[in-house]
């Protein structure tokens, strides 16, 4: 009998410490799911920044980073292995390789990290189609922030668009840091840069 009443105790008694775990567990649940949704978007801006549906402060960086490699490769003209240069306007111009060597495909590049909108603004005002070939003046633009070590603020958010102000160091911080504003739109479902990638970087 006593036997009984001790497995009974014991029963009751786990019954209770297990029902104060999930009551616990409950609790703390929202804010641990904010957690790993968080950690999910950053590993997601990390593996495929094209990809990014969830925006937050952590995401945002490896978006930026990406956007500033599609700058920099059109800015530079692209896979420049054989340099074909023209004159006009009295200055020299140089044709973009043959990736993003058509208004369509450099638009179809620039899309991959901007919107439509700026990606546009940006062929239109910063290169020049000659015989339906896309050129540029043959210099290369750019700066020295590390927007990989950047720091991101939310300003601003809603469903479809987002501003942030970034804070982006300069290399062995030779400077002080750059305080910068990134602003954004949902596109299909995913996050692209709202600005022209020559007014960004």
């Amino acid at each position: 009998m006593n036997k009984k009443w001790l497995i009974g105790s014991l029963a009751l008694s786990l019954g209770l410490v297990s029902a104060g775990s999930g009551a616990m567990a409950a609790s703390t649940g929202s804010s641990g799911m904010k957690t790993v949704a968080a950690a999910a978007a950053v590993k997601t801006a990390i593996g495929n920044p094209t990809a990014i549906n969830n925006l937050t402060a952590s995401s945002i960086i490896p978006l930026v980073v990406y956007a500033r490699e599609v700058f920099f490769y059109t800015n530079r003209g692209g896979n420049l292995v054989n340099l074909e240069t023209f004159q006009y306007n009295g200055q020299e111009y140089r044709y973009l390789s043959a990736d993003i060597g058509t208004k369509q495909q450099l638009l179809h590049y620039v899309k991959k990290a901007y919107t439509h909108n700026a990606a546009a603004f940006y062929a239109q005002t910063q290169f020049y189609e000659q015989n339906g070939r896309m050129a540029q003046i043959n210099a290369d633009l750019g700066n020295l922030l590390l927007f990989e070590k950047a720091t991101a603020r939310m300003v601003s958010k809603n469903a479809t668009a987002a501003v942030f102000e970034l804070t982006v160091p300069y290399p062995n911080n030779t400077q002080e840091a750059e305080r910068v504003t990134v602003k954004l739109k949902k596109v299909n479902g995913y996050w692209r840069i709202d600005m022209s990638p020559d007014t960004l970087f």
